[in-house]
């Protein structure tokens, strides 16, 4: 009787919203499909296409799903497809065909906007919907899987990185939950998403007591994002729970950010300017942005973040207080009143910037600081960790350098862990070059015989790496130690993880420049450098991870540092500062001389200069370095007998600056912040 009574709901819900099969032709063949249009269409509307699950319809889905319910308020138009003998062509052509036909279809009918076509699918559909995402990605802006994953494994191969909401139920007993996280992460690194997500927990936020939570990689190439929404013991069913999240409002609300667009909005302008500081709250409390094109105010939003962690400050769209459909090319944001900012580094996220076209400009980040720092004659840089492993080399030769850890993982699973210190190893392991190269000690990478291999730094009480709240830049060489290596373009990956294993930043598929030829014998010259920037939020200690798994493959690496990233006041004032001490040093004493007047009137010029704008910085710093170089190169009057004092210190490019391993650095060792002077005084300093 209860299954009877299930049925006949069914039945009466499609009632309700199923509108006629109708037929429509893919080449020679024959498909059907339902489709719903609500009325009142705008111009250009959407397109959602709907797939079922195995062994079930269109009507089917379309009962379960319900999306005439969201098509009537947002206004766009549904089709649900029906697979030939009710499954789905998850590997071949048959069915992007269909689709392609149906968009060509709903085209001709509504006038869809092609930009603007998204892909759903429950179960089998949802196995097609992965399907479709790295075969298609040209003709649907957005993809939805629910229920439904590919049963052989991950496989990211898309032409572009796409958007990806995926919808699974914890009790599934048919396509179970389990393998959903690896096919996530995929995506998430082809895409090149934040490794780490935003947790919502409960989802959505409105529904307190909803046991649904969505993860969200975010801030991925083209601003696109992939996320997943977990339904608490929900098993194989396209939910429509209205306790907790409803998948096709969460479909249409994920997907509609999405469009392919034709010509992206970008920013032209934005006053203050990016990496502006010493701002002040209740001055500088509005940024004004101009793009390339309008963009609809009513959709475009900004946040500003303390890079000190704390939540999101919404900012306030000035130009369209109302919130209706307002197209600008020019648009300023305002710091809600009554807003109090700490001194610090912020980030400006623009967001939703579409233009008329549905061009959606991916998502654009500005730094500013606020509050006045006042900068000194040395760079404010710290040295976290910076190994001098050429020094260990009569301990461990071709070792384990101290402080890491080895783990070569075999095909089986099995393990082998080898501590740092060891001396003379086999396999990854410490090579040692001329010097006058770009390092002379790095750690050979391969995975060789094994799975792959893994390096961390920062696993012993003894040789921790501790970071605390702030923003770090982490720099590293490497080159290929093999022709082999050059010539499959191996890649290798380095990661920072808490010291739970949490992965906190990711750089994947690194590649190197040049090959040692599998001599060591030699400088290394035109290695790649590598400088990336860290924000780090949370007091606590860190792992540096470099993992190889492709085979006999290999590279040395060298020149690890992490140092603390300088302030935006001390990047630009400070360098500015610095120069202005050595060009007054310089000066001393010629001040009434012709070799002098050049620079003494460039310096006073900028006796009192002061501003918040980088670029202005930049310049001014610039024309007093030409002026100081100019005045260095100049041949003095030897009838004052006067001999200049130079102090390289006080400038921000040393001509000679050695490693702390006394090799002199090349133009590629960019990043690395403590140098050791020709006469061996040990410096902190900047290296642009």
């Amino acid at each position: 009787m209860k299954k009877n009574i299930i049925l006949l709901l069914l039945m009466f819900i499609v009632s309700l919203y199923s509108s006629a099969i109708e037929d429509i032709k893919v080449g020679t063949t024959t498909r059907t499909i339902i489709a719903y249009a609500p009325e009142g269409l705008p111009k250009q509307p959407a397109l959602v296409i709907v797939c079922h699950g195995a062994n079930q319809d269109a009507a089917y889905i379309q009962s379960l799903s319900q999306w005439e319910t969201v098509a009537d308020t947002a206004k766009f138009v549904v089709v649900y497809a029906n697979g030939v003998n009710k499954f789905w062509d998850i590997s071949g052509t048959s069915d992007l065909k269909f689709m392609e036909t149906i968009i060509d279809s709903m085209y001709s009918r509504h006038h869809i906007n092609r930009n603007r076509v998204y892909l759903t699918g429950f179960s089998m559909g949802g196995m097609f919907t992965y399907h479709a995402a790295n075969k298609m990605a040209d003709k649907i802006a957005a993809f939805a899987p629910v229920s439904g994953y590919p049963m052989g494994g991950p496989n990211a191969t898309s032409s572009r990185p796409v958007p990806i909401l995926h919808t699974h139920g914890t009790a599934d007993d048919v396509c179970t939950y389990g393998p959903v996280q690896s096919h996530i992460d995929a995506w998430v690194k082809f895409n090149g998403c934040d490794a780490t997500p935003e947790v919502i927990k409960p989802y959505p936020k409105s529904k307190p007591n909803s046991p649904a939570s969505l993860k969200r990689y975010r801030n991925g190439k083209n601003g696109v994002e992939v996320a997943l929404l977990t339904l608490a013991d929900k098993g194989h069913w396209w939910s429509m729970d209205a306790a907790q999240a409803i998948t096709s409002e969460e479909v249409w609300n994920f997907c509609k950010r999405y469009s392919l667009g034709g010509e992206e909005p970008e920013v032209k302008s934005i006053v203050p300017e990016d990496k502006s500081f010493d701002l002040l709250p209740e001055r500088d409390n509005r940024f004004t942005v101009t793009f390339s094109d309008s963009i609809d105010c009513s959709r475009v939003s900004a946040t500003l973040t303390s890079d000190k962690g704390g939540a999101e400050i919404p900012l306030t769209v000035e130009d369209n207080e109302t919130g209706q459909e307002v197209y600008k090319p020019t648009v300023t944001f305002a710091i809600p009143q009554g807003t109090t900012l700490a001194d610090g580094e912020y980030t400006l996220t623009i967001a939703n910037a579409i233009n008329q076209d549905e061009g959606t400009m991916p998502r654009k980040k500005f730094t500013y600081a606020y509050g006045i720092e006042e900068v000194g004659a040395t760079p404010s840089i710290d040295i976290v960790y910076m190994p001098d492993w050429y020094a260990e080399r009569p301990l461990i030769g071709e070792g384990i350098p101290t402080g890491w850890r080895r783990i070569n993982t075999a095909a089986d699973g099995t393990k082998e862990v080898t501590k740092g210190g060891t001396a003379d190893c086999v396999g990854v392991r410490m090579k040692y070059f001329q010097p006058e190269g770009d390092f002379d000690a790095g750690i050979y990478l391969s995975a060789r015989d094994n799975a792959s291999c893994n390096l961390h730094y920062g696993v012993y009480t003894d040789h921790l790496l501790p970071l605390k709240t702030g923003k770090y830049r982490i720099s590293f060489n490497s080159i290929y130690w093999s022709e082999g290596a050059l010539n499959a373009n191996a890649t290798y990956n380095f990661n920072l993880l808490t010291s739970t294993n949490t992965v906190v930043f990711s750089a994947p598929s690194l590649t190197s420049t040049g090959t040692l030829k599998e001599n060591s014998e030699q400088p290394i010259i035109g290695s790649k450098a590598y400088e990336f920037s860290v924000t780090i939020t949370k007091d606590t200690n860190y792992l540096l991870n470099f993992e190889m798994n492709e085979g006999w493959n290999s590279v040395i690496i060298g020149n690890i540092a992490v140092t603390t990233q300088p302030t935006l006041a001390d990047r630009y004032k400070g360098t500015f500062y610095r120069t202005m001490l050595a060009a007054q040093k310089a000066l001393r004493g010629y001040e009434d001389t012709t070799e002098g007047a050049a620079l003494k009137s460039v310096i006073d010029k900028y006796a009192d200069f002061s501003s918040t704008s980088p670029t202005a910085y930049t310049a001014a710093n610039d024309e007093l370095s030409q002026a100081l170089d100019a005045f260095n190169a100049a041949d003095k009057d030897p009838a004052l007998g006067i001999t200049p004092t130079q102090d390289t210190s006080a400038t921000s490019s040393p001509t000679d600056i050695y490693s702390l391993s006394g090799v002199k650095m090349t133009s590629t060792m960019k990043g690395l912040n403590i140098i050791r002077t020709s006469n061996g005084e040990v410096k902190k300093v900047l290296v642009k």
